[in-house]
């Protein structure tokens, strides 16, 4: 019987899903995230600053001109479909993504009203940025983590 379970055990690790967290696409997304958003949208700023700012400062500490990075990592995981299967999750926050960038609209916005008050609605990037790129980009900002500043799946110790 031992011998049983541990046959399955092997098969269903062999056959188990590879953890989506990929830190090839993750740099690129990083990359893209630099040149094409960055203009706008900062990487990452500490929670605490940022409820700070918003709620209590009407963002005229930070004066940010779109809400940053890991705001939007935060709230594309918990506002955009189900968390349970992450590979799918992930297709999910990326549909979504594109379709923003490309037709944004503040009532299909993600974020937070208190913050969302404080910004203009971005403007298209049809044309500007591939949908490759953005899925890319969904890639960097599904696994930036949020406000600890602390990314779980990547370190950049571990480069070679």
């Amino acid at each position: 019987m031992k011998v049983v379970a541990l046959f399955f055990c092997f098969i269903s690790y062999l056959f188990a899903l590879p953890d989506e967290f990929d830190k090839k696409l993750y740099n690129e997304g990083e990359k893209i995230f630099e040149a094409k958003c960055s203009s706008c949208h900062q990487k990452s700023i500490q929670m605490q600053t940022l409820l700070k700012n918003f709620l209590e400062e009407d963002n005229k500490t930070l004066k940010l001109l779109a809400p940053t990075g890991n705001q939007i990592s935060f709230r594309l995981k918990s506002q955009i479909g189900s968390p349970d299967d992450r590979e799918f999750h992930l297709m999910e926050t990326a549909d979504f993504l594109v379709e923003y960038v490309n037709n944004p609209n503040k009532s299909k916005s993600i974020c937070l009203e208190g913050v969302v008050k404080h910004f203009d609605t971005m403007p298209s990037l049809k044309g500007k940025i591939t949908e490759e790129e953005i899925r890319t980009v969904n890639h960097f900002l599904y696994f930036l983590e949020g406000f600890n500043g602390v990314n779980k799946y990547y370190h950049k110790e571990d480069e070679f």
